[in-house]
Formats: C-alpha cells, structure tokens, sequence
C-alpha cells in the first residue's frame, strides 16, 4: 500500500524546486496532486505529464501568489478540480536581496503577503473545509533556516518565515481537538531555481558555502520531500506543532 493511496494534496508553488520534488514524491505514494505556479506554464504542463506518465492525477492552477484574493481563489479552483483536500502544503516562498535601510513598503508587502499571509487565509479555508468533512488532515508549512539564524538583506523573508513557524505551533493548538495535524518544515541553503543566481556558473562560491555543513554539500530539492511525505502520511498521526530542520547540519554550529 502506498503511504498517501486516496489522498489529495495541494501545494503552492509546485512546479520548480522543493515543490516540484513534493509533488513528484506525492504522487509516487499515491496521492492526486493539485499545485499552483504563478509563471511557468511549460515546467506546471510537463509535471502534470510526468505524473499522468505514471498513472498519477495532476491538476496545475496558475495564480499570483501576491494577488489580495490569492488564497480564496486558490481554495475555489482546488475544490473544482476535486472535492476533498487531505494535505496542505504551504511551500511558496518569494525573497529579494535588500538591506534593511533600503527595502520599501512595496517590497515587504510582496513577501510578507506571499509567504504569510496566503499561507495563513489558505489554511483558515482548508481547515474549516477539513472539519465540514470530518478529515483528520496535515497541513505542512515550508518555512526556512532563515526563521532561525539571522542573514544579512533578508530582513522581510526571515520575519514571514519566522512568523510562519510560529503559525504552524499556533494552528496545531488550535486544530488539534479536530485531528488536524499542522508541522513545519525549515529547510537549509537549497540549490533551487530561486537561488540560481547565486550557484550556476560560480561552483567556487557554492563550494565555499557548503564547507560550513557538516555533511559538506548544499541540499537539493529531493532532500525535502521525504520528510514532507512522512509528515502528510500515517506514519506521523501523533506529530503536530513540530519544525524539521532540513539543513546538512548546518544549524548545529
């Protein structure tokens, strides 16, 4: 039997990176996948093919993540596509390089209202949609390393990440008495599409980041969708209000 069989996930931003990874992981257990992307049609179609190649059911919603009515619309084009959602992925995560002195209101808002303020409506929808239904469900949020140890330029992205682990502990609290089970996890310095400018044609540079890992690589999506599977299976029906650190190791210096 395949952990996630009869399940139906959905996850935002899965069509590149750690929630393209998710998606191929869910689906490889079993579970009909929904995601949604916000520019890329062609990497969202050729991952809905990839999965419908092995007999899985992939539906793609394009959607701004940054959009006021983003989580609504969400919600509603999900429950289109099917009527029961199991598992929740928060994974989204948008970020720019600023220093604190420099960023403006514009910038904040963007980041703050894609990686918490979506993350906090969309789970507030799904979880009353999960009670109506009487479905012991798992929401897990993609937070960051970031939440924890303090980078310089990234002021913004480490607060609504921060704020997301705390949203996690917060709604395990809260959605436990209804078998919902809300956990986090924080990945560590993750080659992804997001980030490339910062590793592809400069292996120097990269190579010189990941000698402070103790397991003296950077991650790669892959590394994180394990421990999302587990976290949305029934392998994990008694964790809630947890946070895995994802990270080589990093966060133990």
């Amino acid at each position: 039997m395949k952990r996630l069989a009869d399940k139906t996930a959905l996850i935002t931003g899965g069509s590149k990176g750690i929630g393209r990874a998710i998606c191929n992981a869910f689906s490889q257990q079993g579970a009909n996948v929904i995601f949604t992307y916000a520019h890329d049609k062609f990497s969202a179609d050729t991952l809905c093919e990839e999965i419908r190649e092995r007999g899985g059911e992939a539906h793609a919603i394009c959607i701004d993540h940054t959009s006021p009515d983003c989580a609504e619309e969400i919600h509603a084009q999900a429950f289109k596509k099917n009527q029961q959602i199991d598992v929740l992925v928060n994974n989204v995560g948008i970020f720019d390089r600023t220093s604190f002195l420099s960023i403006t209101k514009e910038q904040y808002d963007s980041v703050l209202d894609a990686n918490l303020k979506v993350p906090f409506f969309l789970c507030q929808l799904i979880a009353r949609s999960m009670v109506r239904q009487k479905i012991n469900g798992s929401i897990i949020n993609v937070s960051s390393l970031s939440a924890l140890l303090s980078r310089s330029c990234m002021t913004h992205y480490q607060c609504s990440k921060a704020a997301l682990t705390t949203l996690s502990r917060s709604l395990a609290l809260e959605l436990g008495e209804y078998g919902i089970r809300v956990n986090t996890i924080s990945p560590g310095l993750t080659a992804t599409d997001a980030n490339k400018s910062q590793w592809e044609g400069d292996d120097n540079a990269w190579q010189g980041r990941s000698a402070g890992i103790p397991l003296r690589r950077t991650g790669v999506p892959d590394d994180h969708a394990g421990a999302v599977v587990f976290l949305a299976s029934d392998e994990a029906r008694w964790i809630t209000g947890a946070d895995i650190i994802i990270d080589g190791g990093m966060s133990v210096y």
